[in-house]
């Protein structure tokens, strides 16, 4: 086993061993298709996927205190999650479903070894 091996063993065991912390989230990663001269759309297609995350949220947006997170929260929160066995690259054209609620991946981060990514996410609508 090799040193980039363990460490994307070591992360994904991070996530799993947080246990109720980390969050089932539905990740839609969207492929965009042909475009349609007749109709004039470009087809999209949804793939949806289960990944567990760890959420966080922006110190300066949707607290109603230091130790309270706001219902109202419009602002951004980050998911934490394992590259490990992902069968998707992240894009800024996806989309995260997070408690019912639609977020648009506005960035992506990836740990140098990459064993994790980090995605900003803003609320859609």
């Amino acid at each position: 086993m090799g040193l980039r091996s363990a460490i994307l063993d070591a992360v994904s065991s991070a996530v799993t061993a947080v246990g109720d912390i980390a969050e089932s989230i539905t990740y839609t990663a969207r492929t965009k298709g042909e475009y349609d001269t007749y109709s004039g759309q470009l087809t999209v297609t949804d793939t949806d996927y289960t990944v567990k995350a760890i959420i966080g949220f922006d110190d300066k947006t949707g607290k109603a205190s230091d130790t309270e997170i706001d219902s109202k929260h419009t602002g951004e929160i980050t998911a934490l999650f394992s590259a490990k066995g992902l069968s998707f690259s992240p894009k800024t054209d996806d989309i995260v479903t997070r408690d019912s609620e639609l977020y648009r991946v506005t960035d992506i981060k990836k740990d140098p070894v990459g064993a994790s990514y980090t995605l900003k996410l803003r609320r859609a609508g």
